[in-house]
């Protein structure tokens, strides 16, 4: 009769709780787990419920009261693991992780490892956590998600090699999953594998990954100089979302390189829409406007992209050689000796200052220019 009433009451908990009626089930969970009761006979089950639904403490001090009727090890191992679960949830990660060492020790359990893990990657301890998905993955090695976990915190460290290895395992495991072949494209980009990052993308769109897998495909594409497969796939992507700035961007990159830059300012016009206050779409703005005759508009960008990064040393040159090319000899001055005072070593700032200094008549410092610019060039070569 005790096991009829207790499954009559378990199925009135779970309805209660279908219906959202969270509270009323709460209640009968907590006279079902009262610590004055405990017998062997342990409620785990509806503890793992209290901690699903963030009751903590409640849930803590009937497993505290539980542990002394744990005999049998794997039972004992699970209380352990609820302990740390209670702990973790509550912020103390310490604590957590005593009770882990204690269920591990009793039993090897994956997913008591991917909560150890959770709790060093909470406190920084990368390596540890690695440790750790390594251990689960020797109690599960054909699990694809811990693989994925484990690829994840490398990439995220930039350990990129290894990170590979990781998404690579994913897709052996699991080949029609489109996420993997995307992780593994990635990294393989990251390693400068641009040519298996085609194939890779490739996969991850028949396996059904998201439409925007395009366009990181078209870029790659690009890298290995196949231009006109990319412009076809960037152009496929824009009619699909007209406003993907990467699309956009790189479409705009593929049009400058065939001599298009009227087509390539469009493209980069309507990225600018979406997105304004991008110092490297800023400086790509202005070099276009530069190429096209547009130069005090080529000024205008960079002098924008330098309000939001006002270091930028690719965007202080560019506006250095508008400055000049419109005859701002003194603010072109200016900007390049603030370039060369942060980048000592930038021979074609040197030059450029050194020509800015000739056309102010100031030939003394204009042959000092060319000397620091001469002996930066011989110590290259050399």
């Amino acid at each position: 009769m005790g096991n009829r009433l207790h499954l009559k009451t378990k199925l009135q908990i779970n309805w209660l709780l279908f219906m959202g009626e969270e509270q009323q089930a709460l209640e009968i969970l907590f006279g079902i787990l009262n610590t004055e009761n405990i017998s062997d006979a342990l409620y785990l089950a509806e503890v793992k419920t209290l901690i699903d639904h963030k009751v903590f403490k409640e849930a803590q001090a009937y497993l505290e009261a539980a542990i002394i009727y744990s005999e049998e090890p794997g039972q004992l191992a699970e209380v352990h693991f609820l302990l740390a679960r209670c702990c973790h949830g509550q912020g103390f990660v310490n604590d957590a992780l005593i009770h882990l060492e204690n269920a591990l020790q009793l039993e090897a359990n994956s997913t008591y490892w991917n909560l150890q893990t959770d709790c060093y990657l909470e406190l920084g301890e990368w390596q540890e956590a690695i440790n750790c998905l390594d251990k689960s993955l020797r109690s599960s090695p054909g699990d694809a998600d811990i693989l994925f976990r484990l690829g994840s915190i490398y990439q995220f460290q930039g350990q990129y090699r290894e990170a590979l290895n990781c998404f690579s395992g994913c897709c052996k495991v699991k080949p029609y999953q489109p996420e993997y072949w995307e992780m593994k494209a990635e990294m393989q980009l990251k390693m400068n594998q641009t040519e298996d990052a085609v194939e890779s993308f490739h996969k991850a769109i028949k396996c059904g990954g998201h439409f925007s897998l395009m366009s990181r495909l078209a870029y790659c594409y690009a890298q290995t100089g196949q231009q006109g497969k990319a412009r076809k796939l960037f152009q496929k992507v824009l009619k699909h979302d007209p406003d993907d700035l990467d699309a956009l961007c790189n479409l705009a990159g593929i049009y400058h390189e065939f001599q298009q830059d009227d087509q390539a300012y469009r493209l980069l016009r309507k990225a600018y829409t979406l997105k304004n206050n991008d110092t490297l779409l800023l400086n790509n703005l202005g070099f276009i406007c530069f190429q096209l005759g547009r130069t005090r508009k080529a000024i205008e960008y960079y002098q924008n992209a330098l309000k939001i990064d006002p270091e930028d040393k690719t965007v202080l040159y560019n506006l250095s050689v508008c400055m000049t090319e419109k005859g701002l000899w003194d603010d072109a001055k200016i900007i390049l000796e603030r370039l060369v005072s942060m980048d000592n070593k930038n021979s074609a700032a040197w030059i450029l200052l050194g020509n800015t200094y000739e056309e102010m008549s100031n030939t003394k410092v204009a042959v000092d220019c060319y000397n620091k610019s001469f002996g930066l060039t011989v110590k290259k070569a050399i």
